[in-house]
């Protein structure tokens, strides 16, 4: 008898479940009201791929298969989706040790990994400035994913397997997803809706929508030298975690992103205009990436998240419904996870695996 699921949301965690399930043999459709790739918490240009996550050795394990699925989702689009950059992070000053636990996983996986210090880094990578930075990390194998292209490459292998993209909004009742008034009916459904949860589900879930605003630069200096790579220029992807700031090297026309790892709320206004960074983050491109403090803006990208409290993902039954599953809680952190967390939630709802406690509602 085949089995039918419902997942509601084509981001990436929707589009990923999905696959994951039509490889097993499910008879799968996935609602959406956008096609995918074009709106939503998925559809950046671009999003890090890196293992480190320090001690916690889930999803250092997870973003190492990740980078595997990836990599075989390239093989068989034939596009680029995942750029080698190299993905540095830099520690604060008085350091907690969070670069070093995490170097003693990625050597334990066998992923080349380096440390080094503040001085290390001004010499090795001529874009940053390495002052008040305590230890560094240096994943050269780690990189961009071009998000928007990854999520279409990955909506395009699903349908390749069965799977059934459906442009409709749905709205639940009781779980049950409902389209214009008629409820579809699935032997599993599951919500992965992205920061529309809690508003789908209010009381339901602690998830919170928030968003972060990107900014475009012009490269400039050894940012604009030859193509994206550390073996021309020392460019990579990076994590500030002494400023609080994370950025992507120039990727074609789009220029250097740099963003401020802070929250916004969604509800407040958005301007389409590049317009100009705020002057803390200006501070920040003179202190760290000097060649760039006075570099114009290109463009301006809003991106859409679900936090948690914890900042784990969301993985559990809603309650009373043993055939409706909600997935979400990116927290920021979900989009390189997307199709190694896919095939971990179609093992649970197959019932393979319990969720882990960390997943549960809250």
């Amino acid at each position: 008898m085949t089995r039918t699921a419902l997942v509601v949301g084509a981001g990436v965690f929707g589009l990923a479940t999905a696959h994951a399930l039509a490889l097993r043999g499910w008879s799968v459709r996935v609602l959406d009201p956008n096609e995918p790739g074009t709106e939503g918490a998925s559809s950046a240009e671009t999003r890090i791929l890196r293992l480190a996550h320090g001690t916690d050795d889930w999803y250092t394990g997870l973003a190492h298969r990740a980078t595997a699925l990836w990599r075989e989702l390239e093989r068989e689009s034939g596009r680029r989706l995942l750029l080698p950059t190299g993905v540095l992070t830099l520690g604060p000053r008085d350091g907690d040790d969070w670069e070093r636990a995490s170097a003693a996983r990625l050597r334990r996986l066998g992923a080349p990994v380096e440390t080094l210090t503040g001085d290390a880094v001004t010499r090795r990578f001529p874009g940053f400035d390495g002052g008040g930075t305590g230890t560094a990390l240096f994943e050269p194998e780690a990189g961009v994913l071009l998000a928007r292209a990854a999520v279409r490459a990955l909506a395009a292998s699903a349908r390749e397997r069965g799977a059934e993209l459906l442009r409709a909004a749905a709205v639940p009742d009781g779980g049950t997803a409902v389209v214009d008034g008629e409820p579809l009916r699935a032997g599993l459904t599951v919500w992965a809706v992205g920061p529309a949860l809690p508003a789908l589900f209010p009381g339901l879930t602690s998830v919170r929508p928030y968003r972060q605003d990107s900014w475009y630069v012009r490269p400039r200096g050894p940012w604009a030298k030859g193509e994206t790579g550390v073996e021309s220029g020392g460019r990579p992807a990076w994590l500030d975690r002494e400023h609080g700031c994370y950025g992507i090297p120039a990727v074609g026309e789009l220029g250097v992103k740099v963003v401020p790892d802070v929250e916004t709320d969604p509800r407040a206004a958005t301007d389409p205009a590049p317009g100009e960074i705020p002057h803390a983050l200006r501070d920040y491109l003179r202190a760290r990436l000097p060649h760039l403090a006075d570099s114009p803006v290109l463009r301006r990208e809003v991106c859409s998240y679900a936090l948690t409290p914890d900042e784990h993902f969301l993985l559990a039954r809603h309650p009373g419904r043993r055939d409706v599953w909600l997935v979400g809680g990116d927290s920021g952190h979900g989009f390189k996870h997307g199709p190694a967390w896919g095939e971990y939630v179609a093992d649970v709802v197959e019932g393979r695996c319990a969720p882990a406690a960390r997943f549960a509602l809250r």
